[in-house]
């Protein structure tokens, strides 16, 4: 079945009598000029033309010819960094495109794949068929060439009969969805507070996650999309799946991403043990002692573990009641079990929707070349939205895909922060620094409302002094819906921060400056360093192992620091900072974060405000010093400047600029004031100064404990900062995740 255009010679006027080649082909056609069959049923799809279809003709021959649906166009300059559109200009190619609307409905009870594009409810798609024709040739001639047997979309069979250079495309606005595989721990990374929040406040919650245990999750997204058949030689269909320009202008819904679980039985093992870190204990050994207090047969040093087991999950007064504790206990076990998937579901869905919104309008979200009967089996999934199912029968064909949503998003991924495949941004090279920004429109229209999202990265892998060490900052900022005109209040803000340590056998120095980064951080506290210490040692047993904290602050948190960093104790808060950040050492001035700050942060406030050079630095230091009980002796290493980054002044003349820095941290953190007036245009300005602070571990580390400070001040407290120190054994296959309950 196929649709072919009538009326040729009223239609054919409308064109240019001259060649394809230079002529500007835009004609909209009249409802009488082409025939329609009456509907078409696909599945449980009916796909109905009527008199209202709206049909149009558009000619390309050269790139100044844009095609909104980005089907035809020119080759990327970089083909390894984009992947070319299915039709290239080039030679003496040229295209006419024929494209007509349908409307959809669905069988009783089924679900429609599709959304209305307009406010009458009305589901429509876009229909296009792509005929290629020599330059040379004659509008007219190719029209009447063309115009009998116009192929539909929707058909399988319209696979049959596509030419070497034609395409076929089908646009919607409707639900794709695909599947993804991460690691349980990459689920957990900075994503820990619903499940610290069941811990009494300031609780450490400490639990093993085995290396290589994946779960998996269907993504769902609601957005306009084009499905793609094109061939580019004979025997062989290349299939595209591409994020398209909405048709109609005022589509302004928040993008809607939606993740399941595909196998919530896989949460069994997570749940048992989170419940162990929870409990501090197997379960084992708490059920046990539950029978025994029910049988009132405890010991005395039972009862001591009873009670500091109850005391951690807030249920001290329930030991006298045995029913109420059985109940709470399962009502523990349930919120785990619920909290768990929910933290999984919710990781796939932000990951997914910061991913997406930094895709480009006719990004390709899925392409492969394939064969005819490869391809005819794809259409009708495609067609439908079932992106997912497409997938795994191109996995099941073993078909090479040119590119594919989500394709690094596996159990190899490194899915930390807020994306689903972080790596790919920040942890290669050895400085990089960039801000993307990416423009969304709602319609084709010149002056279409705008969803803008930006992404910056910094990050660092060391070299000379710190071979194994790595630092990133994330920063996003990012639009749910489409505004005319955007001001910073429309986005959403979030910042993610990360110090990593490489695997390999470290020493006890090296282990203890990785732990005293997490206490600095916050994922941590100073009393509970000799536990962590020796959970560690006893997993690692002395193979190599990695370090990695990480600290992530939401829209809510980071709009709370940067509302203070306008008080005018801010330079005194970052001294602290600074004072806590500098490096672990041996001796009591220098082994702990707090006592470091405490000692160390009168002389960064007047550093700050003075700028001195690092042997003004060290002089200072040793005469302030001198008399400080806990220094003792330390104050005369301190009055040494080497080459080292051990001293106050040491650590000054290795991170150079930080004055300078400060004030830019403050000003970018000024800058993104919520402010009615203010363009989105400050986010360049803004990451540029920002990011003078990351360039740095130290700074960094300062950075992260700095917004620490100021986000307690706020109303949302620090319940809402995400705090994770994770270490990973590779040859045991082990990571122990270690996270703080905060009030």
């Amino acid at each position: 079945m196929s649709w072919k255009l009538v009326l040729l010679d009223e239609v054919s006027k409308v064109l240019p009598d001259a060649p394809l080649q230079g002529s500007d082909i835009r004609v909209e056609l009249p409802t009488a000029s082409y025939a329609l069959p009456a509907g078409e049923k696909l599945g449980a799809l009916t796909f109905a033309f009527d008199v209202s279809a709206r049909g149009f003709v558009e000619g390309y021959d050269a790139p100044a010819d844009v095609d909104a649906a980005g089907v035809v166009g020119e080759a990327p300059s970089d083909p390894t960094a984009q992947l070319a559109p299915p039709l290239v200009y080039g030679g003496d190619a040229a295209w006419l495109k024929y494209a007509v609307e349908t409307r959809v409905k669905a069988d009783v009870g089924v679900p429609l794949p599709y959304v209305a594009l307009s406010a009458n409810g009305d589901v429509r798609v876009l229909l296009a068929d792509y005929h290629r024709h020599p330059q040379r040739m004659n509008a007219r001639a190719a029209l009447k060439e063309d115009a009998p047997s116009l192929r539909l979309p929707l058909l399988t069979s319209s696979l049959d009969a596509l030419g070497v250079g034609d395409a076929i495309a089908f646009q919607a606005r409707g639900e794709l969805s695909v599947t993804a595989t991460l690691d349980w721990t990459d689920v957990y990374t900075s994503n820990l507070q619903t499940l610290t929040k069941l811990l009494s406040a300031s609780t450490l919650l400490s639990f093993e996650a085995k290396a290589g245990a994946t779960v998996s999750a269907k993504v769902k997204v609601t957005d306009d999309y084009a499905v793609i058949f094109s061939r580019p030689e004979a025997g062989r269909v290349r299939v595209q799946v591409k994020k398209a320009v909405a048709r109609e202008a005022g589509v302004t819904a928040a993008l809607h991403v939606e993740a399941r679980l595909t196998d919530p039985a896989a949460l069994v093992t997570q749940v048992e043990r989170v419940l162990e870190g929870l409990l501090s204990v197997p379960l084992g050994t708490f059920e046990s002692l539950l029978t025994k207090l029910e049988a009132h047969a405890l010991s005395e040093n039972e009862t001591k573990v009873l009670r500091i087991i109850l005391d951690r999950l807030g249920f001290q007064e329930l030991e006298v009641n045995l029913t109420a504790l059985r109940a709470r206990w399962d009502k523990l076990r349930a919120d785990t079990r619920a909290r768990i998937q929910a933290l999984a579901e919710s990781k796939f869905e932000a990951g997914f929707r910061y991913e997406y919104l930094r895709m480009k309008e006719q990004t390709a979200l899925l392409s492969a070349v394939c064969t005819d009967a490869q391809a005819r089996a794809l259409h009708p999934l495609l067609v439908t939205g079932r992106m997912d199912s497409a997938m795994q029968r191109m996995q099941a064909d073993g078909l090479t895909l040119e590119q594919c949503l989500l394709k690094e998003v596996n159990k190899e991924s490194n899915a930390w922060g807020f994306s689903l495949k972080l790596g790919t941004w920040a942890l290669g090279g050895s400085d990089t620094r960039e801000l993307t920004q990416v423009v969304q429109r709602n319609s084709l229209e010149k002056e279409a409302p705008q969803r803008i999202s930006f992404l910056g990265v910094r990050s660092y892998t060391g070299a000379l002094l710190t071979p194994y060490s790595h630092w990133t900052a994330d920063f996003k900022a990012d639009m749910a819906e489409h505004r005319k005109s955007p001001t910073v209040a429309d986005f959403d803000l979030g910042l993610y921060l990360l110090l990593r340590h490489d695997a390999r056998k470290q020493g006890d120095d090296d282990l203890r400056q990785a732990v005293d980064e997490a206490i600095i951080w916050g994922a941590l506290d100073d009393a509970e360093e000799e536990e962590v210490l020796k959970r560690i040692r006893a997993a690692a047993a002395g193979q190599a192992f990695e370090t990695r904290v990480e600290l992530k602050l939401d829209n809510r948190t980071l709009r709370d620091v940067i509302t203070h960093a306008a008080d005018p104790d801010a330079p005194s808060a970052f001294a602290r900072a600074l004072g806590r950040a500098l490096p672990w050492y041996a001796v009591p001035c220098r082994d702990r974060p707090a006592v470091r700050e405490s000692i160390y942060a009168p002389l960064w406030k007047s550093y700050l405000e003075q700028n001195w050079s690092a042997a003004d630095a060290a002089r200072t230091a040793a005469a302030s010093l001198k008399n400080n009980p806990l220094v003792g002796r330390f104050a005369h290493t301190e009055g040494q400047l080497g080459d080292g980054m051990l001293t106050f002044a040491e650590v000054i003349q290795k991170n150079p600029g930080t004055v300078s820095k400060w004030r830019d941290l403050r000003a970018g953190l000024l800058d993104l004031r919520n402010n009615e007036q203010r363009s989105p245009a400050v986010f360049n300005g803004a990451f540029k100064a920002l990011s003078q602070s990351w360039a740095q571990s130290f700074h960094l580390k300062a950075t992260g404990a700095f917004f620490l400070e100021l986000a307690a001040r706020g109303g949302n407290g620090l319940a809402t900062v995400e705090r994770t120190f994770t270490v990973t054994v590779p040859g045991a296959g082990t990571n122990l995740v270690f996270s703080k309950s905060r009030a």
